[in-house]
């Protein structure tokens, strides 16, 4: 989903983890699956155990934080879409194979489970239900969100089966009744107030958190989106240069084996680390939820930015070596005008060039391509 516009992303967007929220599921069903899926897919769908629990005795900070690991174990493990529906809902949305998919999700299921000490939490941390789709039944966004409901209601309310895989064409809608308390329509009612309330309080919190990470406290995605549309109109205006760096740390998940709060530690240090590398006009940001980094160099040309950003491996590396574990980054650099004179483009380029450095061995500068000449490296000490 294209979430390039800053204003928009407050609304599709979930501001505490960075995924994507009930709304953007909504529209992304209305607006890609008006008639039901036309290929076969899986959606997983995860719901915290205990969630209110958790949050009443260890406190919302807490919660927070197991929500960000929840989405970070979730992208790491399916790289897909990952929604979160309500206050400790996902859904996953995966497009390979059935098998495939399951193994993904048991994988998922497994790695929460394994790490849930470290929070402090009991496995199984969530009941998880994967639904699959095959492709051949029209199935409208309305049934689907139905499924969704019916299937993690009969999952969590069946304590031994904490992991559970159906085929859509087996949830029987019609046995949803609104004869008891325990039956699925009470319970998708009261979902349903939970999740509106919790949007309420997510698109307050985004008042708040629009332009801050959370965790290293630098201006997030939003706030680098709207730096750079600035940055990028001033520099065209006035025939300048701008220079962007995406920065990747190497192997850093080696810091959340240890632990999560290591993982956020280490992510603060390494922020300043690079905060104090650059230059009083330039800007830094964290991109995404994971390792990533975003720097904004203006009145820079692509050999200038790939000189910081060398400056910035040697520093990373030389001042890590104090920290729990040494670490190293990896950056892709892209310059306007020289690789590229729109945003998607030039930050599509600079992912390019970030993940050609990371496969080339890590630790380096790799630059995007000038317009009509052959792709550019800048080894890290050479």
């Amino acid at each position: 989903m294209n979430t390039s516009n800053p204003s928009e992303s407050l609304v599709w967007i979930d501001p505490l983890t960075g995924c994507q929220n009930h709304l953007s599921l909504s529209r992304f069903l209305a607006e890609e699956y008006k008639s039901g899926f036309g290929r076969p897919v899986s959606l997983v769908s995860i719901d915290i155990n205990y969630f209110a629990q958790l949050n009443a005795s260890a406190g919302r900070k807490k919660g927070d934080a197991v929500l960000r690991w929840m989405v970070l174990v979730l992208l790491e493990e399916t790289q897909a879409p990952v929604f979160r529906l309500g206050g400790d809902e996902f859904v996953v949305m995966l497009s390979d194979e059935h098998v495939h998919n399951e193994r993904l999700a048991r994988a998922v299921f497994d790695r929460l489970n394994v790490e849930a000490g470290q929070f402090g939490v009991q496995p199984p941390v969530a009941a998880v239900t994967v639904i699959h789709y095959d492709g051949s039944e029209p199935f409208a966004p309305a049934e689907i969100f139905l499924h969704l409901t019916v299937s993690i209601f009969e999952t969590k309310a069946n304590r031994q089966q904490s992991f559970r895989v159906i085929h859509a064409r087996e949830i029987n809608l019609t046995q949803i009744s609104a004869n008891s308390e325990t039956s699925v329509l009470y319970w998708m009612s009261n979902m349903m107030l939970e999740r509106m309330t919790t949007l309420g309080r997510m698109l307050e919190e985004a008042q708040t958190l629009a332009t801050t990470d959370p965790v290293t406290g630098l201006p997030n995605l939003r706030a680098a989106q709207n730096q750079l549309t600035s940055l990028l109109r001033e520099a065209a205006q006035n025939f300048q240069s701008l220079g962007i760096l995406m920065i990747d740390g190497d192997d850093l998940r080696e810091y959340n084996k240890i632990s999560y709060a290591a993982g956020d530690e280490m992510l603060r240090a390494l922020a300043e680390t690079l905060r104090s590398s650059l230059r009083p006009g330039d800007f830094l940001a964290r991109w995404r939820v994971g390792d990533e980094f975003l720097i904004l160099l203006p009145e820079t040309n692509l050999q200038q930015a790939a000189q910081i950003g060398r400056r910035l491996c040697q520093h990373v590396e030389r001042s890590s070596q104090a920290w729990l574990l040494p670490v190293t980054i990896s950056i892709g650099a892209a310059a306007y005008p020289e690789t590229g004179l729109r945003e998607a483009e030039l930050l599509d380029q600079a992912e390019t060039a970030n993940a050609r450095a990371k496969r080339l061995g890590k630790n380096r500068v790799e630059l995007a391509p000038i317009s009509g000449s052959e792709t550019q490296a800048i080894l890290h000490g050479s």
